[in-house]
């Protein structure tokens, strides 16, 4: 038993800052919390990779693939599963075939542009309540930006225009990168554009962006460690390479109570469950799981 103790010194406590006006973001159901996505999802050739995270996509399809969100896959081949994806959402899903500064840049834009948009509908929806509580109420240049946006001509539907807003947060966009280990954005992390990538990678759930991120990798080690180190989900197909066990078990011990006894465990578990894979997730929940749908617990050592 540790001899750890502690001694009260002090009344204050780090309490939770309570902001005005803040975003409410859905909670997703595979975490149970509204944090973003930032995974990582390793394993060999054929391993199911692309598959596991089109389940995640149906799993939260109703924040990812419904209304004005958007997700953006990258890849440099279209297999038939994400040929089928796109044929279901094809309001909701963007297919790239190049993953690269310029392609991403383009991506980025549009994200932002997007976020801009619900800003200035948001902007305008804030003003019509304002009116319609009380004309007088508005002044010179807000009754003319209503005229201007069409709100108050006798031919809109504005209940409609309410219906199709959401008014508890901007686009949600989801970027899945697969397999793209030949590009600096992935692996180089001390290159022009590695740097951009991790630069976008750390702000990836705040403004402009608000955005999930998944990267398939056939190999953990060539994703550049901040990219790493930034990630909330780990997603870990058998491999033979016990460098790349080693890997996540530094980056993740405290998972599996600091124990490889606990992480050699599960990934025998692993090794013996059809198409099975370790499934982490370290934020404001923190678990271990065996695929989607089993919470694996660990003795305290």
């Amino acid at each position: 038993m540790s001899a750890l103790k502690l001694k009260k010194v002090s009344k204050y406590k780090n309490k939770e800052v309570k902001t005005t006006g803040s975003y409410a973001f859905p909670t997703y159901h595979m975490s149970g919390e509204a944090s973003f996505y930032l995974s990582v999802i390793t394993g060999t050739r054929n391993s199911g990779k692309t598959n596991t995270v089109i389940n995640i996509l149906n799993i939260e399809k109703d924040v990812m693939l419904t209304g004005d969100n958007i997700v953006y896959w990258v890849s440099g081949t279209k297999d038939a599963k994400v040929e089928h994806l796109l044929e279901q959402y094809p309001d909701n899903i963007k297919y790239y075939d190049e993953f690269n500064r310029k392609s991403m840049e383009g991506i980025l834009d549009e994200i932002a542009e997007r976020i801009n948009t619900w800003k200035e509908h948001q902007f305008i929806f804030d003003i019509f309540e304002k009116y319609l509580k009380k004309e007088n109420s508005i002044d010179e240049d807000e009754l003319n930006i209503l005229i201007e946006s069409g709100m108050l001509d006798e031919d809109t539907d504005v209940k409609e225009l309410i219906k199709q807003h959401n008014f508890h947060h901007p686009p949600i966009s989801t970027l899945v990168v697969d397999d793209q280990l030949g590009s600096p954005l992935i692996s180089g992390a001390n290159s022009k554009d590695g740097k951009w990538f991790v630069k976008f990678i750390i702000k990836h759930r705040h403004e402009p962006h608000l955005c999930n991120v998944f990267i398939l990798t056939q190999h953990y080690k060539m994703v550049s460690k901040p990219v790493r180190s930034n990630a909330n989900n780990i997603i870990m197909f058998a491999s033979k390479d016990a460098g790349i066990a080693d890997s996540i078990f530094n980056e993740f011990s405290p998972l599996f109570k600091g124990s490889k006894e606990n992480y050699h465990d599960a990934l025998t578990l692993v090794e013996h469950t059809p198409h099975g894979f370790l499934n982490l997730w370290y934020d404001k929940h923190r678990w271990v799981r065996l695929c989607f749908d089993e919470e694996m617990q660990f003795a305290s050592q």
